[in-house]
């Protein structure tokens, strides 16, 4: 990306970023990380996200043979996803009638099998435009923890008047260019850091450390819409109450897979009444959400922020068209479908990634592998005796789905978590109230018989084996 421009005012005792001004080519950007799918985020930083089994998810389907797959851009599309609003940044012009084309590497053609491989362009617009989403010429505010907000005098007064500062000499103003390292960085700061701005520009300063980006609130999903229904096979470790791993059809394996192309936007309003976020990018979220229609280019952008979309042939959408803007004659455009190996089979083939009929095996961490015991004896087989296995058959309804996708983003034992039956655990206080009311009454039956020996000594050892059997029923219940 191109370096953008923008000014900081900056706490120079704290070293901290107050807040910065920035125009609406910054605010694009920002606002972008809606826009962005799953998997291209954990392919941005690395594979290294930190958003729970996310990361070993997306190594897996890396890992995955395209035999397994419908085709061989269905592996590209999963690996490489694209977001729907990529539409707005291209001007689809084309000069032949009819145009068959892919937004997807390794894709071919439905009609021909021939490999899609040849680059179309077009002329760019003539008229520059700064921002995408945001109306040009705006400006606005944003604050240390990404809350966004047009830049007016009452803004600039509420900023100081909440962090407390009174002196305008500890504040200094800096320019600073933001460039293609400081964007990663400021993606992953946004997901991790209540201090994105400062812990991007000021790496050294001494701000709260970062955590967890979400944290479930409510573990259970009510939802009483009907929907479709997966049959599982779990195997369960019956001594520890863990999933080992689970055996699943590729229908729910499209499903898990899915959660790879959707949009971070997405994720947060399905999730919001469900998770809880400390950190910046629900501030950024909720700016976006709270900003007025007059600063974006239209309600569509705004909604392509507050609502975004799986890209097309990533959902179920068939066919998009795209207007030509620069006077050539007017061309139809039809994307092909890239999961599809060609076009007389069209019923179910091309809305999945893997066959239906298909078994695969999905580990604790999500880490999806065709079905096989033998791997799955030698890999994991050192961690369990087979007497404590069992085999669980479960369905799972669209609330556990959700509960899948919410837990996925916090957790690396996302099984365990979301389809393991819970414990029933016993108060750590029950147990010591026990053993503090036996251990009182036999100090209080040991003063009357202090003059018996044999009877002090039986009622002391008697008050010691019932604390250690307190104990021990506690450790063995949780």
């Amino acid at each position: 990306m191109a370096e953008i421009s923008i000014k900081l005012l900056i706490n120079k005792e704290q070293k901290q970023v107050v807040f910065a001004e920035a125009e609406s080519d910054f605010m694009t950007f920002m606002f972008s990380f809606f826009t962005l799918p799953l998997g291209s985020i954990v392919q941005l930083l690395g594979k290294q996200s930190g958003l729970g089994s996310l990361d070993s998810l997306y190594k897996s389907v890396e890992q995955l043979d395209v035999k397994h797959l419908q085709t061989e851009a269905c592996k590209e599309m999963l690996l490489n996803p694209r977001s729907d609003a990529a539409r707005i940044c291209v001007d689809g012009c084309f000069t032949q009638s009819t145009c068959y084309c892919s937004y997807v590497t390794k894709a071919r053609c439905s009609r021909c099998g021939k490999l899609m491989d040849k680059a179309l362009s077009w002329p760019k617009s003539t008229v520059e435009n700064k921002g995408i989403f945001v109306n040009d010429g705006a400006s606005f505010i944003i604050t240390d923890d990404l809350r966004m907000m047009p830049i007016s005098y009452i803004n600039v007064l509420s900023v100081l008047e909440e962090l407390r500062i009174n002196d305008t000499s500890i504040l200094e103003e800096r320019v600073i260019n933001v460039g293609n390292k400081e964007a990663l960085s400021l993606l992953r700061r946004s997901l991790e850091s209540k201090h994105a701005l400062t812990e991007v520009f000021f790496p050294d300063s001494c701000v709260e450390p970062s955590g967890k980006c979400f944290s479930m609130i409510k573990e259970e999903i009510e939802d009483t819409k009907a929907g479709q229904k997966f049959n599982l096979k779990i195997i369960l470790n019956k001594k520890n109450n863990s999933v080992l791993s689970a055996e699943v059809g590729g229908d729910f394996l499209n499903q898990l897979l899915s959660f790879l192309t959707f949009p971070l936007g997405s994720v947060i309003r399905l999730l919001c009444n469900r998770i809880s976020s400390e950190c910046c990018i629900n501030n950024l979220y909720f700016s976006a959400e709270c900003l007025g229609l007059e600063c974006f280019k239209s309600k569509e952008c705004k909604n392509m922020l507050v609502f975004p979309q799986l890209a097309s042939h990533y959902g179920c959408k068939s066919l998009q068209y795209t207007p030509c803007k620069h006077g050539f004659r007017e061309a139809k455009v039809i994307e092909q479908n890239p999961k599809l190996r060609n076009r007389k089979k069209t019923n179910d083939a091309g809305r999945s990634f893997v066959e239906d009929s298909k078994r695969f095996m999905i580990t604790d961490n999500l880490h999806i592998s065709p079905l096989s015991f033998i791997s799955f004896i030698i890999t994991k087989g050192k961690d369990f005796f087979f007497c404590d296995v069992v085999e669980k058959e479960i369905i799972v309804d669209k609330a556990k789905v959700l509960s899948l996708l919410g837990v996925m983003l916090i957790s690396k034992t996302v099984l365990t978590d979301v389809f393991a039956p819970k414990r029933k655990q016993q108060s750590i206080s029950y147990y010591m109230l026990l053993g503090i009311f036996w251990g009182f009454f036999a100090s209080f039956v040991l003063l009357f018989c202090y003059w018996g020996l044999l009877v002090g000594s039986l009622l002391s050892l008697a008050w010691f084996l019932i604390v250690v059997l307190s104990c021990s029923l506690f450790f063995s219940s949780s």
